[in-house]
């Protein structure tokens, strides 16, 4: 079959097979939507009429930005691929081959053995070396032909999905695109297909491809929790996991609790690559390495979250265990792995009062590999705007999370020269300028989450205060405050709770004051404005020994008929002051224990909580500002009106 009109311009109605299609180009590749369902990629379900939801099942412009960022990391990675299959070629050319255990610190570095059957072939002269990739839930193959049509060193692209319509819809953009020999389609089940990996010998003939894989791209409609088992056993030793999941209550282990734990009873380790959050989903990229020695890192980098959701949102972190480095006899460098103490929080918020819920458990490790997103902003310079049209908006949201790293020794999390006891033995590997290296295991994210400004601001129902004017003021406190790549007015900062809260008192105190009758007593707002500088500085209620005994000294004074009656009328006074004092302090000691300790610790409590009624809180916008030479796309510009993912594939197709 031949085109009537040879690809070659965006959304062009075209001719092919006797049928008439929109020729949509993304990339270097093209996808025909039929009328029906172009209109189906721009609509909402509630304008669609019933054809177009019957083809309501495919192709998303919004995931652009998606596939462009998968696109640029591969290319960031290619000359590694490149690299490391030529550094096999020359050892094995000189005798000198390596280990079949030895550790690995790229994706693409792969072991000899049954799972990489392709490997010995690097030994020929013009021999390719295999690289394969699994877009696992393809539907129209839109990523699988990106992936065939801009990834030079790409051997094998298997287009996998279980709807026969999108099957069809694959093999007619398949063969549009003339990609046949690279793309090759699977109808059936992903989670079956990937576990089919496992043993190449049993698989069927007819199956596109044996063995495991050096990419699996994982992007389904809602959760991809039920798809993990079967990918992290499919992916290769040292491979990469790429996943989009738009259930955000699952990545914080709501309903499922899914995370690394998938990999750890497998041997296999992972080490996060890039964490982004995006419009209305998030995408990951995984570094998968089978050593059991790095899975006792796992526990520790598991944590759950005590989170005040339903008061002032502030959060508190509680490890499952603890990582620390110790020296043994000989003043070698090891890791004890033992149990974390908790609970770090109260049942109830120490800020707000409100009550607290737990979350996770979750990944407390690094979510970013910070010489991996340097790579990929390096590619970026030369990157064909043609074809990655998100360019801008790429480097923006790589810029934003580089800068996310509040480590006080950025060069531990960077992968300096500096010898660490979980570096890998690779030092060879580690001299290849184009290799990613690897990140200590056992680097935990001491501050992982973001909070927004215009949040804390409605709990005080006070105006939002200015990123500018926040950050200038967690600065002059000596804290650090950047940006979170998540959305446009958000903070990550080192500064804890206490301090932040301290700062938003001080903003209603100093630029904006809120109505006496704002906030009713009871909610979370009026508890954190209780322990403003004013109320502090107000004598206490409570105190109603010190009040009386300055009622009657006053009393005496005034009534006191000569000198020696006020002495006896001062002294009753104070007689009677000492009694009241040791009735409360009897009263305390009848009640049980536990209940003297926890009001020892809440006075305690208080005590250190009311230092921060001391910091001067200046709110500097010219410390806050930043000062950049360009300008960048820090966040996403609504593409459309009603714009977000579109409906589930119906499966339905028109035959």
């Amino acid at each position: 079959m031949e085109a009537e009109s040879s690809p070659g311009i965006l959304n062009q109605l075209v001719q092919y097979d006797g049928k008439e299609y929109h020729a949509v180009k993304e990339g270097n590749a093209f996808i025909l939507n039929p009328p029906s369902q172009a209109a189906a990629s721009t609509g909402t379900r509630r304008n669609l009429k019933a054809e177009d939801e019957s083809q309501s099942v495919f192709y998303n412009p919004i995931q652009q930005f998606n596939r462009d960022l998968t696109e640029s990391r591969k290319e960031a990675e290619g000359g590694a691929v490149d690299g490391k299959a030529k550094g096999k070629k020359r050892k094995r050319e000189d005798g000198d081959e390596e280990e079949p255990n030895g550790k690995r610190s790229n994706f693409d570095n792969q072991t000899p053995s049954s799972d990489h059957p392709d490997s010995e072939l690097l030994a020929g002269e013009n021999i390719t070396p295999s690289f394969t990739i699994l877009d696992a839930l393809s539907a129209t193959g839109l990523r699988a032909l990106r992936y065939a049509s801009e990834i030079p060193f790409a051997t094998c692209v298997v287009a996998n999905d279980l709807s026969s319509s999108a099957i069809k819809s694959m093999k007619l953009n398949i063969e549009y695109n003339g990609l046949g020999k690279l793309i090759q389609p699977n109808t059936g089940d992903a989670r079956t297909y990937m576990y089919s990996t496992l043993n190449p010998a049993n698989t069927q003939a007819s199956r596109p491809h044996t063995g495991k894989f050096d990419v699996i791209d994982l992007d389904p409609y809602g959760t991809a929790a039920p798809f993990m088992d079967s990918a992290v056993q499919a992916v290769k030793d040292g491979g990469l996991l790429c996943v989009t999941c738009t259930d955000a209550g699952v990545w914080a282990s709501n309903g499922y609790p899914e995370n690394h734990t998938h990999s750890a009873k497998y041997g296999l380790a992972i080490e996060p690559l890039l964490s982004l959050s995006i419009d209305f989903y998030a995408r990951v990229f995984v570094r998968v390495h089978r050593s059991p020695a790095e899975v006792k890192f796992a526990s520790g980098n598991t944590m759950v979250v005590y989170n005040c959701d339903s008061g002032c949102g502030a959060w508190s972190t509680q490890p499952l265990t603890q990582t620390k480095p110790r020296l043994d006899k000989k003043g070698n460098p090891f890791y004890h792995y033992g149990f974390a103490q908790g609970p770090l929080a109260n049942t109830t918020c120490a800020h707000c009062g409100m009550k607290t819920h737990i979350g996770g458990p979750m990944w407390a490790g690094p979510l970013h590999n910070p010489q991996f997103i340097r790579r990929i902003l390096d590619m970026l310079l030369e990157a064909d705007r043609s074809v990655y049209q998100t360019v801008d908006r790429i480097e923006g949201m790589l810029t934003t999370a580089l800068e996310e790293d509040l480590t006080p020794n950025a060069s531990i999390r960077s992968g300096s020269s500096e010898p660490t006891i979980s570096k890998t033995k690779d030092v060879g590997l580690s001299e290849d300028p184009a290799i990613i290296p690897r990140m200590d295991p056992a680097l935990r994210e001491p501050y992982p989450f973001y909070f927004s400004l215009s949040a804390l601001s409605k709990v005080l129902h006070t105006s939002t205060i200015s990123f500018d004017a926040f950050r200038g003021a967690v600065r002059h406190l000596g804290y650090q405050c950047t940006r979170s790549h998540t959305k446009p007015n958000s903070i990550r900062t080192d500064a804890p709770w206490d301090v932040i809260w301290e700062i938003m008192r001080e903003w209603v105190r100093q630029k904006s004051p809120i109505k006496e009758n704002a906030l009713k007593p009871g909610t979370a707002g009026a508890a954190i404005m209780a322990k403003s500088r004013e109320n502090l500085q107000k004598p206490k209620e409570g105190d109603k020994n010190l009040r009386l005994l300055k009622q009657e000294i006053v009393f005496a004074a005034e009534n006191g008929k000569d000198i020696s009656d006020l002495v006896t009328k001062v002294e009753a006074a104070l007689y009677r002051s000492g009694f009241r004092q040791e009735l409360n302090q009897s009263e305390f000691d009848s009640r049980p224990a536990n209940m003297q300790t926890e009001a020892q610790n809440t006075n305690q409590a208080l005590t250190i909580k009311s230092n921060t009624s001391t910091l001067d809180v200046v709110f500097d916008e010219s410390l806050g500002r930043e000062v950049t030479k360009k300008r960048l796309v820090r966040y996403q510009i609504n593409p459309r009106a009603n714009w977000g993912p579109l409906n589930r594939a119906s499966g339905r197709g028109q035959g």
